[in-house]
């Protein structure tokens, strides 16, 4: 269902990938799990980080971002990002809202940790840097939504409130990009039973210590929302420092899921 795509070679760019789905790009839905590779950015950044936040230069987000929508067949333009949280709201993006956060982060949307849409050509982004970012398709329905899943949102209920403000679920699918696996994501009891009472049984204890487990703990709250169809990358970012940036392995850049409608409808 995943596959690797790399970006075209341009000059000032590293060599970078991208995780897609295929099968959405022939139906007009285009999705980019990115990596930290493909970019401009300098050490410590290095070299696709998508984030102003992160002390990097602004000139450098600017060209990462443009590089990664362009991955979706979009341009900076359309680039619409929110300010997350680790809460659970979720906004419906128009046309009015294309392009917030693009150039600036102070036009970003506020406070929301997922966003969608029904709208062709507004590339619709979640951040993260071992969060889960999600990518929820509805092909045939003309939606599109991404969410950004750590584990506080998780635990609220982020991903029902985003299925339930798309609206019926049946036809959704839902992708799991990405994230800090559950064998590296050590968390105190506290969290831990939190998790369980929300989530059920999603906390491993493989060395003694709690381990939480957010792909899981997705796929449990798509299934509690009514989502069907669910399709999990399995790739933990703290594995993997030198492929994703890992805020728990000390690195400040994010990579993000980016989804784009083609065509309204899709194809």
């Amino acid at each position: 269902m995943f596959a690797w795509r790399a970006f075209p070679a341009e000059p000032g760019t590293g060599p970078g990938a991208f995780l897609t789905v295929p099968e959405l790009a022939r139906r007009g839905f285009r999705v980019a799990f990115t990596t930290r590779h493909g970019g401009t950015s300098e050490p410590p950044f290095d070299r696709l980080n998508l984030s102003y936040s992160s002390g990097d230069e602004a000139e450098s987000v600017r060209a990462n971002r443009s590089r990664a929508c362009r991955a979706v067949g979009g341009s900076l333009e359309s680039w619409t990002g929110a300010r997350q949280v680790h809460g659970t709201l979720a906004v419906r993006v128009s046309t009015d809202e294309r392009g917030a956060g693009a150039w600036t982060p102070s036009s970003t949307i506020p406070g929301a940790d997922a966003l969608w849409t029904e709208e062709p050509d507004v590339t619709i982004v979640a951040l993260a840097a071992d969060c889960t970012p999600i990518a929820l398709v509805d092909v045939e329905g003309g939606r599109a939504g991404v969410v950004h899943a750590g584990w506080r949102g998780l635990v609220a209920g982020v991903i029902e409130e985003t299925v339930a403000a798309m609206g019926d679920p049946r036809g959704i699918r839902a992708f799991i990009g990405p994230g800090i696996g559950p064998c590296c994501y050590e968390v105190g009891s506290e969290v831990a039973d939190r998790a369980v009472e929300r989530l059920g049984e999603i906390v491993l204890r493989p060395d003694g210590r709690y381990h939480l487990d957010l792909w899981a703990g997705s796929a449990v709250a798509l299934r509690s929302a009514g989502v069907r169809e669910i399709w999990p990358a399995a790739l933990c970012t703290r594995c993997e420092p030198s492929r994703f940036y890992s805020h728990r392995a000390g690195a400040r850049g994010r990579q993000g899921v980016l989804l784009r409608i083609e065509t309204r409808g899709g194809a």
